[in-house]
């Protein structure tokens, strides 16, 4: 986990200066910024109509109406649920931007998986003797960077899961295939001689 965790932060450390800055001043941009950077809302004026959704202000910050950190093994006992309806807000931001036609840059996407990392931290520190929240947090967000990473820091789209079962079943099955057909020639060797 630990391997994963610092793989992932060397991945996307420098994932806001590795490509172009675009469009920070659209509505979209400014929007980002402000959530990111000042925890307030400056939603473009058709962002309700393009998404469907108004956002809401709980617990001290701006997200998503509804929605949890999805997660295999669901809501942690540390509660990230604020956190990561800010960020999802942030991707819906990034995917708003996207629909009308002026996507944000790289920049964007590492501004929002870097907010949710911080406010993963500020959770984790409201919860004193919390003892393995910050290693909880920094698994979140080494995979949400991982997978911002994958996607070229570009607006989240939607992927088939039955590729990814495949691809993630696969990188399993590999090592214990190539390690049986290794013992196989080798046992073979030994018979020869």
């Amino acid at each position: 986990m630990l391997v994963f965790v610092l793989l992932a932060g060397v991945l996307g450390g420098d994932a806001a200066g590795a490509l172009p800055d675009q469009r920070r001043d659209t509505a979209a941009g400014v929007a980002v910024r402000e959530l990111t950077a000042h925890d307030r809302l400056a939603l473009p004026g058709d962002f309700v109509a393009v998404m469907g959704y108004r956002p809401v202000r709980a617990d001290g910050a701006w997200g998503t109406p509804r929605g949890a950190c999805s997660a295999p093994t669901g809501p942690t006992r540390y509660d990230f649920t604020t956190a990561c309806r800010t960020h999802d807000l942030g991707y819906d931001l990034l995917r708003y931007a996207a629909r009308v036609g002026q996507p944000l840059g790289p920049w964007a996407r590492a501004a929002i998986d870097a907010a949710f990392g911080r406010a993963m931290d500020a959770r984790c520190a409201a919860l004193r003797g919390a003892v393995g929240c910050p290693l909880a947090a920094a698994a979140y967000h080494a995979a949400v960077v991982t997978n911002s990473w994958r996607q070229d820091w570009r607006e989240p789209r939607p992927e088939p899961v039955l590729r990814w079962v495949l691809i993630a079943s696969g990188l399993t099955l590999a090592p214990v295939v190539l390690n049986a057909f290794i013992a196989a020639r080798a046992r073979r060797r030994v018979c020869e001689w």
